[in-house]
């Protein structure tokens, strides 16, 4: 009985400690491959819930990194749309510095599209950017 009762804890244990989530399309570290003008991030780490996307990034700064904390949503494809990823960047210390991007998920190790990039000048300078696994 009592090597009954501890293969029952043993396996009720590794029962709890493995992952109960399936893992998402977007979850993981990517890295910028290509971009136009701006402060993209040069990585950002996002995870995925359902269609709510969040992370953190890093931007290069004049003397250092400029943090950046990441928002967005993820739709799944369609007969006519590929998996659509919307993004917003908060450069944090960064003067007010935000970035929007619409891109789409390509395979499951791209995503590329556009940015738009405000608070770098008066007028939003918009760019492409292209990040990968």
């Amino acid at each position: 009985m009592h090597f009954l009762s501890r293969s029952l804890i043993l396996g009720a244990l590794i029962a709890c400690s493995s992952p109960t989530e399936t893992p998402q399309p977007l979850d993981g570290l990517w890295k910028l491959e290509s971009a136009s003008p701006g402060v993209p991030p040069r990585t950002m780490t996002l995870q995925q819930r359902g269609s709510t996307i969040s992370g953190t990034g890093r931007a290069m700064g004049v003397d250092r990194d400029i943090p950046i904390a990441i928002s967005g949503s993820y739709s799944a494809s369609t007969a006519v749309s590929p998996p659509l990823v919307a993004l917003i960047f908060n450069f944090e210390n960064g003067g007010g510095l935000t970035a929007q991007f619409n891109g789409t998920l390509q395979g499951d190790e791209q995503i590329s599209g556009t940015v738009v990039y405000y608070g770098i000048t008066n007028v939003p300078q918009t760019g492409t950017l292209e990040f990968s696994r």
